[in-house]
C-alpha cells in the first residue's frame, strides 16, 4: 500500500506530481491503489459532485439512496416537487434510513431501528416514547428542530443532482454558468426523461471519464455508429472552464447526409450548425453529459471501492417525444443503441482496469493528435488530488 501523503517526494507519488506539472501521464496505480482511493475522497468533498438524476425520485415522497466513496446519502422529492439531499442516517443511533429506492408511506421517512420518523423536508416528525412516557410521542418543537436529518448543500441542473460535501465550494451557478451558456440552445426546459439505469462498472471512475472524452475509439469500439472516423477527425477539443472539459463534433455521416441522422423531435432553438452537432463534456470530477440535436445523455460516476464504480446512465428526449405512442419504435431504438454503446464501453473499461495494476502501465504513451483533452483531465485530477488528497 502506498504512503497516502501527497507531500511525499519519493516514488511513486512523485509521478503524480510530474503529471500535475504536465510531464507524463497519470501512473497506473492512480486508478487502482487503495491509498489513492482513500485520499481521493477529499477531492470529492471539495467539488460539486453529481450523485443522481432527479427523475430517480420523480414524485413527492420518492426517495433514492446512494453511496459515493464512504458517504451514504438520500435524495428526497418533497411535497412541492422540490429535491433535497440528506445524509442517509437517523439522528438517534446512525442507522441507515433507506436501503432501496421507494415511495415512503405517509410522506414520512421512518428509521427501521427505533421508528424515529422525519418529514420530507428533513424535520423530525415523531419519536415513539421519546420521554419514556406511555403516551408521549415527542419530541417538542425545540428538540425537533435540533434533531432533523442532516442536509447537504445541493443543486439541480438539467435534472442532474449535485452536492458539495464540504459546504464551501463556490456557488454552483457560478461553476456551471460557462457550460450552461454554451449549451443553452439545447434547452433544459424541453427535456423529458426517457430512462435511467443503475450499472456496475468494474473500473475506476477516472477511466470512464477519460473514455467519455475519447472520440478516437468510437469507430473501433462502436462500429454501429455511422461514418467511421470522419466525425472524430472533425472534432474539436473544448475547454469551457478549468473544471469543464469537452469535445465538440459533427456526427460522421458524410456529406449531405447529416439531416437523416436524427429522427426524433429536436431542440427548437438550435442553429443550423447545432442541428448537426454533438457536444460532450466532463464536469470535473464525476459528471458526464452529452447533448445531441434530439436527446441528452448523462452519466453520474459514484466511486465505491478501488476499481469499482456505480454508474447512473440516464437518457432524455425532447418535449413529449418520450411519451407519444407514435414514436414508440424510435424511442425503443435510441434506448437500445445507447445501452449497447454503454455496454461496449463497460467491457472495454474493465479490461483497462486490469492492466492498470501492471507495473508496465507506467510506460503508456498518449497519441498526441488525439489525447490532449484526456491529458488535460489527468493533469487536472493530479493537481486537485495533490491540493488536498
Amino acid at each position: 500500500m502506498l504512503d497516502p501523503s501527497p507531500d511525499d517526494e519519493r516514488e511513486p507519488w512523485s509521478s503524480i506530481r510530474r503529471c500535475a506539472e504536465g510531464e507524463g501521464v497519470l501512473p497506473g496505480f492512480a486508478y487502482a491503489d487503495e491509498a489513492v482511493y482513500r485520499a481521493e475522497a477529499e477531492l470529492f468533498r471539495r467539488h460539486w459532485i453529481s450523485v443522481a438524476c432527479g427523475h430517480s425520485a420523480p414524485e413527492p415522497g420518492d426517495v433514492f439512496p446512494l453511496r459515493i466513496h464512504d458517504q451514504s446519502l438520500l435524495v428526497v422529492r418533497g411535497e412541492q416537487g422540490e429535491l433535497r439531499v440528506f445524509y442517509n442516517l437517523c439522528r438517534h443511533r446512525g442507522a441507515r434510513l433507506i436501503d432501496a429506492p421507494c415511495r415512503v408511506a405517509g410522506s414520512r421517512i421512518r428509521c427501521p431501528y427505533h421508528a424515529w420518523s422525519y418529514h420530507l423536508d428533513g424535520r423530525l416528525a415523531a419519536v415513539p416514547h421519546f420521554h419514556r412516557g406511555a403516551k408521549v410521542v415527542g419530541p417538542d418543537a425545540e428538540e425537533a428542530a435540533e434533531l432533523g436529518l442532516l442536509p447537504l448543500r445541493s443543486a439541480v441542473w438539467r435534472d442532474i443532482v449535485f452536492v458539495n460535501l464540504s459546504g464551501d465550494a463556490p456557488p454552483f451557478e457560478e461553476v456551471i454558468r460557462p457550460l450552461d451558456e454554451r449549451i443553452s440552445h439545447w434547452s433544459a426546459e424541453e427535456l423529458s426523461p426517457l430512462s435511467s439505469d443503475e450499472v456496475e462498472l468494474r473500473a475506476d471512475w477516472k477511466l470512464a471519464a477519460e473514455n467519455f472524452l475519447d472520440v478516437y475509439h468510437l469507430a473501433v469500439v462502436h462500429p454501429q455508429i455511422p461514418g467511421g472516423f470522419s466525425g472524430a477527425l472533425a472534432s474539436e477539443d473544448v475547454v469551457v472552464s478549468p473544471g469543464i472539459l469537452g469535445v465538440s463534433m459533427r456526427q460522421g455521416y458524410g456529406e449531405g447526409s447529416g439531416q437523416e441522422a436524427w429522427t426524433l423531435p429536436r431542440f427548437s432553438a438550435l442553429t443550423e450548425d447545432e442541428r448537426l452537432r454533438i457536444e460532450i463534456f466532463c464536469i470535473f470530477p464525476n459528471t458526464l453529459i452529452l447533448v445531441e440535436p434530439d436527446n441528452q445523455q448523462v452519466i453520474v460516476l459514484r466511486p465505491q471501492a478501488p476499481g469499482l464504480t456505480r454508474q447512473t446512465f440516464a437518457n432524455y428526449l425532447v418535449s413529449d417525444a418520450s411519451q407519444v405512442p407514435e414514436l414508440a419504435d424510435e424511442r425503443a431504438e435510441i434506448y437500445r443503441e445507447a445501452v449497447e454503446i454503454n455496454e461496449q464501453d463497460l467491457k472495454l473499461l474493465a479490461g483497462l482496469q486490469r492492466t492498470r495494476s501492471m507495473s508496465v502501465a507506467e510506460f503508456l504513451r498518449p497519441a498526441e493528435a488525439w489525447d490532449d483533452i484526456n491529458l488535460r483531465f489527468q493533469r487536472l485530477w493530479a493537481q486537485e488530488f495533490l491540493a488536498g488528497g
